[in-house]
This record gives C-alpha cells, sequence and structure tokens, in this order.
C-alpha cells in the first residue's frame, strides 16, 4: 500500500473511533440527565384513626422524587412506629410531623381538644342526644330548659351554638327502683367562660342538644321562648291575622242643575189706562 493512502486510512479510523466516542458520550450525558433522583418516605399502608398509637405494621416505605417529598416527611419506620396520631391518616399518606401528637403523647381525649378550649360531659337522653344520630365531629347547638324565678312559666333558649362534639358515651346510672339504666354523655369542646355557664345550666334546667346541618357556621341569635308563647300560639292568639278595614262606599254628589232659560218672555204695554201683553221668544223676534 502506498503509503499517502496508509495515512488516510488511519486518519478516517482516528477520526471514526473520535465520532463513537463523542456519541458515547453524549447518550450517557443524555441517560444521567433524564435519570429521577429518588428518596424513601414513611407512608400509612392502611387507614388509621384520629388518636391511636401507630402500629409498624401499619407503615412501609415508598419511593418519592426528591422534589415531590412533603416537607418533614419521616424515611425511616422507627421513628412513626409507637407515635399516636393527631388526625386521621389514610391508605397511602405520607407520615409528617403535622399527623403525629408531639412524642411522649398517650391516646386519649387530650388530643382533640382544640387550643384555648376545654373537654366538658354533658349529660343527656337518648331523645335530647337526637337518637343517637350526634356523633364524634358533629356540630350542636345547645338548647337550656329553665324554670323562671318565683313562677312556674318555663323559658327555653339556645345559649350556645355551633359546638364540637369530641366523643359520645354512655354510663351506667340506677333509676329511683334501683334498676340499672344507660344516660348518654356527650363530651363538647368550649371555652372556660362557656364551661361555666354550661355548668350553672345542668344544675338548674334542662339540657338538649339541636344538631346542625353540614358546613353551617353561622350563630344563632333567638329571643327565646316562654310557656306563655306556647300557650298562645295553641289557642291562637299569635296566628291571628286581622281583617282588613272594609272599603268605604264611594259617595255619590248630586249637583242641582239651573233651571232651563225660557223659550219667551212676555211684556206688557201700557196704552194709557189699558195694557197691552207682547210676547217675545229668546231671541228677541216679536211674535
Amino acid at each position: 500500500m502506498d503509503g499517502r493512502y496508509k495515512w488516510v486510512f488511519w486518519g478516517a479510523i482516528l477520526v471514526a473511533a473520535a465520532a463513537t466516542f463523542g456519541a458515547y458520550k453524549l447518550l450517557a450525558a443524555n441517560r444521567s440527565a433524564s435519570r429521577v433522583t429518588t428518596q424513601f418516605v414513611v407512608v400509612a399502608s392502611r387507614d388509621i384513626p384520629e388518636g391511636a398509637p401507630v402500629d409498624r405494621l401499619a407503615l412501609t416505605t415508598r419511593q418519592y422524587p426528591v422534589s415531590a417529598v412533603p416537607v418533614g416527611a419521616f424515611t425511616s419506620v422507627d421513628s412513626v412506629a409507637g407515635r399516636v396520631t393527631r388526625v386521621n391518616i389514610f391508605n397511602g399518606e405520607a407520615i409528617v410531623p403535622g399527623r403525629l401528637a408531639p412524642i411522649g403523647s398517650g391516646p386519649g381525649l387530650e388530643l382533640k381538644i382544640p387550643p384555648g378550649q376545654r373537654a366538658m360531659a354533658v349529660r343527656i337522653n337518648d331523645v335530647a342526644g337526637i337518637s343517637g344520630l350526634v356523633q364524634p365531629g358533629s356540630r350542636v347547638d345547645v338548647l337550656v330548659t329553665i324554670k323562671e324565678d318565683d313562677s312556674n312559666k318555663q323559658i327555653a333558649k339556645l345559649f350556645m351554638s355551633n359546638m364540637q362534639v369530641l366523643s359520645v358515651g354512655t354510663e351506667v346510672q340506677r333509676d329511683a327502683s334501683g334498676k340499672p339504666i344507660n344516660a348518654t354523655t356527650v363530651t363538647l369542646g368550649v371555652t372556660p367562660e362557656e364551661s361555666e355557664r354550661l355548668a350553672i345550666a345542668m344544675n338548674t334546667g334542662a339540657i338538649q342538644l339541636v344538631l346542625r346541618g353540614y358546613g353551617d357556621p353561622d350563630n344563632v341569635r333567638t329571643k327565646g321562648a316562654t310557656s306563655t308563647d306556647v300557650l298562645s300560639q295553641l289557642k291562637g292568639t299569635s296566628t291571628v291575622i286581622p281583617a282588613p278595614a272594609p272599603a268605604q262606599p264611594r259617595r255619590i254628589v248630586y249637583r242641582r242643575l239651573p233651571p232651563p232659560a225660557p223659550e219667551s218672555a212676555t211684556v206688557k204695554v201700557y196704552r194709557g189706562t189699558r195694557a197691552d201683553p207682547l210676547k217675545f221668544d229668546t231671541a228677541g223676534i216679536k211674535h
């Protein structure tokens, strides 16, 4: 082979090798750019109710893209097992500190009490408890029925509205004959001032809960109802609508018309001692 062609051959081989190496580097760079960095995150493998201790079997780990990892998410099952949930945690949800009670907290009602409030139990009967329809998380109004001072007249008033039900339970009591009965107790979240008023209402009157509809946050302002109001309504005095006043008859005014003008006029003309009547029409024409 001629020396000139030998250099051309080896030059072509070098150019091909360089092109192959460059293509390889370019493909590797694209592959590394498309690779997503992931991180293990602790998630719930089943629903965990509010206020319950977290069982290790209820946890698992799952790979999340680093950019999608929730802030503060736990990466180790050991750091979550044994903690108590502050709210409901659903299957597949990432565990974050806001879902858990502080370290060392035990399961109980304390976790459900909103900041600044207290838990107060109210003993009511099944009818006053809406026959079991009041459940934890419901919103109710508190109705008190009480007697007025030095009279038998009763008054009912909604004096607390939009109260949160923290828990519902039963306690065993005994009636006058000693037979055990179940009395329903409802625990409400109240402020310290509300707890004082509620205690007075329970000791001096009868308490009843009024269940509110979902998404109805408005406070209620009523004037209250007394036994007199109820009796008046039963007698019909409060529902009678006064009849409208009868319509006054129309007065017809009659006007007297002037007498018609005479069609003729008679004039007497005296000639000496004789009077001759002359008759004229209204136009002054002599007849």
